[in-house]
């Protein structure tokens, strides 16, 4: 990551967390409460770059519908989706990627790379998933409890952009307000997802995963209508026995006085990332979020 990224993303870090004052707006126009089931549109665009090189450019399609009040379906669909792995040990040095008559090394495709051309660059559509929630009237903890499935769809338009495999991911969330922080709205959530292939390619390696997605709600400042929403990810991979951690503040600022236009920023960081397991280093996203209601 460049200096000067670095630098512009720190700035505007203290500019969002400057004149604290709580916002007044609660979080569900910000649509970031899990428990909001209003639809709504929600487009993104997300830049990842992995430790050992590989870069990924996605323009995403999200969005939630409800079936009833306490039933939703969301889906993500990347119509946009770029794998780079120029910066990678596949780049042959002649501006051309594998084969390259070497092996490529752990964490990397094998070559040659199916699909690939010799910019090193493969440009299509990714795998979609859809995401099934219930909201349940339990109320342990002091909390709500949403359950649910997320379904993996190996719709990419090429082997190397997807993950050639239909998996299905079981997943509980619990959320809890926070009503000890100065202003209405905070809340923190804790989702968690177990990954497993149904069927897929038999040259890919099975998937056994846990994943969460553990965040906080934080309104801070209701002159400028901004909120952030620090997120934190722990991953663990059962077949190759490793875990990793990867963290992304979210600060989102509410347009006009509608309450149906959000814009938000979110770069994020890989904890101590694995090289041979190909481990987040870097992303960045920025997205959009419209209310239909």
């Amino acid at each position: 990551m460049s200096k000067m990224r670095l630098s512009s993303l720190l700035v505007l870090a203290v500019y969002l967390f400057g004149a604290f004052v709580p916002l007044t707006a609660t979080a569900q126009e910000t649509g970031t409460d899990p428990r909001d089931f209003a639809p709504k549109f929600m487009p993104y665009y997300r830049y990842t770059e992995l430790e050992n090189g590989l870069e990924n450019d996605a323009l995403t399609l999200f969005g939630l519908y409800a079936f009833t009040p306490k039933f939703a379906v969301t889906y993500e669909i990347p119509v946009a989706y770029k794998l780079d792995v120029a910066g990678t040990p596949l780049n042959n040095g002649d501006g051309t990627c594998g084969p390259g008559g070497f092996d490529p090394g752990p964490g990397l495709p094998p070559i040659p790379i199916p699909g690939v051309q010799g910019n090193c660059q493969e440009t299509g559509m990714g795998d979609m998933n859809l995401r099934f929630f219930v909201a349940s009237d339990v109320g342990w903890l002091g909390g709500d409890w949403l359950f649910g499935t997320q379904v993996d769809l190996p719709t990419a338009t090429g082997d190397f952009l997807g993950t050639e495999q239909f998996r299905l991911g079981p997943m509980f969330a619990y959320v809890r307000d926070i009503p000890q922080w100065p202003g209405p709205g905070a809340f923190m959530a804790l989702m968690n997802f177990y990954f497993f292939d149904v069927f897929g390619d038999d040259d890919v390696d099975d998937t056994s995963m846990y994943v969460g997605r553990w965040f906080v709600m934080l309104p801070l400042n209701e002159k400028h209508k901004i909120y952030a929403l620090p997120e934190f990810q722990p991953i663990y991979d059962f077949e190759d026995d490793h875990f990793s951690f990867w963290i992304g503040p979210e600060f989102g600022k509410m347009l006009g006085d509608d309450g149906k236009n959000v814009v938000y920023l979110k770069p994020g960081w890989g904890v101590d990332p694995d090289f041979a397991q190909g481990d987040r280093d870097f992303t960045f996203e920025i997205g959009w979020r419209y209310f239909m209601d």
